[in-house]
């Protein structure tokens, strides 16, 4: 196999916070694996339900813990090549089911957990092949708080496959390649007229252990309540390649998502959005549906 196919044979899976969420290369191109889902499922601001407000940056109260249980559905038909210009290619579809925990081990640590299981099909080739394709942990330290402003660190690792003996052609970066990620974190609570609001941004180098391009992540949500049991949200999640040898080819990719959560009550909220690549370069143009289960206690 070449070195580039086998560079481009896996893209980080999703988002959140991010925490996440994400590669996975089909053929030639990127897909995002759960990102835009978990990293959506990060962000809850309890306005209207308490006085606690809850975003990326924001850690779990002390012995706190949130679940969140995320559902993915995504297609392609069309890439983006090198030059970022879109092009037909094989049918891409994909389904996966990932879950995040979230605990606050003190008022300013929260340890975090997350997994996925998927399964994927590619042009004529039908890949259902459901299994485990990565778990990982980390932490996250706030570092500062004034006036609805907080500022935290994360690190985290993780491990991932492809979807076993069907990806022997194409995966080179299974779980021995682990990686380890350090991120940046920044949120602001505010109103929005008589809406309260929050924007959170992220700023994060995943590093890869072994072969394969370290990555650059950007994320940004933007959340206000318009009432008090529903939180909309609007998102961008941003990935570049970075390194990975004069032989690799480079790729980013640029989604963008919107959702909707409902509190069912101060336990349990429903979360439903679509998402869409926008741009990138050698990256699958990929469409999808998200829901979310949350629970906390």
């Amino acid at each position: 196999m070449s070195a580039v196919r086998k560079t481009l044979a896996r893209q980080d899976k999703w988002v959140v916070g991010r925490f996440w969420r994400m590669p996975l290369c089909v053929g030639k191109f990127r897909a995002m694996r759960a990102a835009p889902a978990v990293i959506a499922g990060l962000v809850w601001v309890g306005f209207g339900m308490g006085d606690a407000a809850y975003a990326g940056a924001w850690p779990r109260e002390k012995g706190a813990v949130q679940a969140i249980v995320t559902g993915l559905y995504s297609q392609a038909d069309t890439a983006f090549d090198a030059d970022g210009a879109p092009a037909p290619r094989p049918d891409f579809e994909k389904g996966a089911v990932a879950i995040l925990v979230e605990y606050g081990l003190t008022e300013t640590f929260t340890l975090l957990g997350e997994g996925e299981f998927g399964a994927e099909r590619e042009g004529d080739l039908p890949f259902a092949r459901p299994a485990l394709s990565h778990v990982g942990i980390g932490g996250r330290l706030r570092l500062f708080e004034a006036d609805g402003f907080v500022a935290s660190g994360q690190i985290s690792a993780r491990v991932e496959d492809a979807f076993g003996a069907a990806d022997a052609a194409v995966d080179t970066f299974g779980w021995d390649a682990p990686q380890i990620e350090a991120r940046a974190l920044a949120g602001y609570g505010f109103r929005v007229g008589d809406y309260p609001a929050f924007v959170d941004a992220q700023a994060a180098y995943r590093y890869r252990v072994g072969d394969g391009p370290d990555e650059v992540k950007l994320d940004l949500t933007f959340g206000v309540r318009p009432w008090s049991n529903i939180l909309l949200l609007a998102q961008g999640f941003a990935t570049f390649s970075a390194g990975g040898g004069e032989d690799v080819e480079t790729y980013a990719y640029h989604k963008a998502q919107l959702s909707m959560v409902y509190d069912v009550n101060e336990r349990w909220s429903l979360q439903a959005g679509g998402f869409a690549t926008v741009a990138g370069t050698n990256a699958i143009k990929e469409r999808g549906l998200i829901t979310a289960l949350w629970y906390r206690f």
